[in-house]
């Protein structure tokens, strides 16, 4: 562990510790006013450009010497906040780091927030993004779709849908600690459950109550880990060993091996979740968006 790792943990599960102890109410709009800051700047060497594709707002964070066109790479990206919170402010400085890394153009989704806009808000703007970007011209094979959390839960039943509906999928994916099983009874929410400093079941049941309060929580459609994983794009999936959703990144990779398909796994001991996006702070994240600007790289056109 690194000692800023350790420091971060303590200051995160300090923090955590004091946001329990509020009402639920509260405690949401205090999570959701703290996501909302901005963060931290972006790489000097990215440009950011505010848009909109299909009626949803995005950001373009392009590498230097990267034209945004359809004849250039791109990688959509959901960002996580248990679908109640979350956006461009939070995310920017890790998307601006993975597009330097990469050489690439990062599209930044501003995806429709619960519990204003419960499902299938979410699913649907993500959806309408990519296919917005396949009208505008670009091939699939220039496409990467990743996430972290809930990004990444958005950005598996993004490939689903896609491929259930006969649509080009992009050429690869990433997903960082991804939030796939809404059932929240797998052994790592016991197992971790004095591990992880930033999530813990209760958090995650506030959160889907008000993300998707009429379905079964197995629904496939909001827990793709449910859902057919044949025929998908290479994935590449990151995780903390120590974080209560590790169970959810481990069975995907499995169940996609078991269908003969293309999973690239990688843990790391103790950072929190979601850990690639605090890249500002955590060397163990640097590593991780250095390892997925490489995966980009190899499978990109």
């Amino acid at each position: 562990m690194s000692w800023q790792n350790f420091i971060l943990s303590a200051v995160i599960r300090r923090q955590q510790n004091a946001t329990m102890k509020l009402t639920p109410e509260h405690r949401f709009k205090r999570q959701r006013k703290f996501m909302a800051m901005d963060i931290g700047k972006p790489n000097k060497t990215v440009t950011c450009t505010t848009d909109e594709l299909a009626g949803v707002k995005v950001e373009w964070l392009a590498a230097k010497g990267i034209n945004i066109s359809p004849s250039t790479p791109v990688c959509v990206y959901c960002h996580g906040g248990a679908f109640i919170m979350g956006g461009m402010n939070s995310h920017r400085q890790m998307c601006s780091e993975l597009a330097a890394q990469a050489n690439i153009s990062v599209l930044m989704v501003d995806y429709r927030l619960a519990p204003e806009h419960p499902f299938p808000a979410a699913p649907e703007d993500a959806m309408s993004v990519y296919l917005a970007l396949i009208e505008m011209g670009y091939e699939s094979r220039n496409i990467i779709i990743a996430g972290d959390s809930a990004g990444g839960n958005l950005a598996l039943t993004t490939l689903q849908k896609l491929r259930d509906d006969n649509k080009p999928t992009p050429a690869a994916a990433i997903l960082f600690s991804p939030w796939l099983d809404l059932s929240h009874n797998s052994q790592s929410f016991t197992d971790n459950k004095q591990k992880d400093v930033l999530l813990n079941k209760t958090l995650l049941e506030e959160a889907v109550a008000m993300y998707a309060p009429k379905l079964p929580r197995n629904d496939p459609r909001i827990s793709p880990l449910n859902a057919n994983m044949a025929n998908l794009p290479p994935l590449l999936i990151i995780a903390s060993r120590a974080e209560v959703l590790l169970d959810d990144a481990t069975a995907l990779h499995h169940k996609i091996q078991e269908l003969h398909g293309d999973s690239t796994y990688l843990e790391w001991t103790n950072p929190p979740h979601a850990f690639p996006v605090m890249s500002r702070f955590l060397p163990e994240a640097r590593d991780a968006l250095k390892q997925s600007a490489a995966f980009i790289t190899e499978h990109i056109a």
